[in-house]
């Protein structure tokens, strides 16, 4: 015989398919999506008033697309499962869209992280190595995210996809953090030797800044929130998740308040000589290693 059986709250009369700790989550959701959605209108207007947008600005610009989306798609996904108990395809795009934000973060970490397009123009064969590791080790992740969100604990090999899902999340977020230790550590031995490195190193310090963010980030968002998540009462699951996503905003609003597409940004005010002989050295410092 053939059974089906499905699982509801009854509230107002009518069924409610959510778990009573995600019955939030469609408006928060929604109301990060117009978040996004004002980001990205905002930084296109104020790019398009600059002089000056270079390559990563696009990436960036990118970044919060694809954030705005996954917020839209994530909405609808839960406005249909809470009324019918399934998400009629828009569980499909949350995952793709989830797929290109992920590509799309850690490529703007590291391409940020290394300096491109602000520094140097070119990425090193280490930087490539780099990139050419997380974005597959993304695909791999986003694979077992799929397999963790549409099945649950009783399915054959969940908690061997859980596992995976996050050994290879940890993998991604320590991989992002060698080229900006690179950077600082080549701009570091430049200035030991060269007067213009020094000041350029000088203008450059707030990297370190961005990286202790990208570790604040990471490690409050994959660490703190899912542990936070465990504590909770069931019926306020969702203020996990509005904890995270309000971390993620912050993290992107930081990222591009300081590096807008300024001519002259004060992340990276370097005169032409000064980023000259500053290129060079760096793409002669090939020798480090950690």
């Amino acid at each position: 015989m053939q059974v089906r059986t499905a699982m509801c709250n009854v509230i107002d009369g009518r069924k409610d398919y959510l778990p009573l700790g995600e019955i939030e989550l469609p408006k928060l959701y929604f109301l990060f999506f117009l978040l996004y959605t004002f980001f990205f209108i905002f930084g296109c207007i104020f790019a398009k008033q600059r002089p000056t947008v270079d390559k990563i600005h696009l990436i960036m610009g990118a970044l919060l697309l694809f954030k705005g989306l996954k917020m839209i798609c994530a909405s609808e996904d839960k406005v249909y499962v809470r009324k019918t108990g399934t998400p009629h395809g828009w569980d499909v795009a949350f995952y793709v869209f989830g797929f290109f934000k992920g590509v799309t973060l850690f490529t703007v970490i590291i391409l940020i992280g290394t300096g491109w397009s602000f520094l140097k123009p070119n990425l090193q064969e280490k930087d490539k190595n780099v990139l050419m590791i997380v974005i597959p080790l993304q695909v791999l992740e986003n694979i077992a995210s799929v397999a963790i969100g549409e099945t649950g604990p009783a399915t054959k090999d969940w908690i061997t996809w859980n596992q995976n899902f996050l050994l290879i999340d940890v993998v991604c977020c320590a991989a992002v953090f060698f080229p900006i230790i690179w950077s600082i550590k080549s701009l570091r031995e430049a200035s030991k030797t060269d007067g213009k490195a020094a000041r350029n190193l000088k203008k450059l310090t707030l990297f370190k800044q961005f990286y202790l963010v990208v570790i604040g980030y990471l490690y409050f968002t994959r660490i703190l929130v899912p542990a936070m998540g465990t504590i909770l009462n069931f019926r306020f699951v969702w203020v996990a998740i509005a904890i995270s996503e309000t971390a993620s905003l912050a993290f992107y609003v930081f990222i591009f308040h300081n590096f807008q597409p300024t001519e002259r940004n004060p992340f990276l005010v370097v005169d032409e000589d000064e980023e000259a002989e500053a290129g060079r050295i760096l793409e002669e410092d090939d020798s480090f290693e950690l």
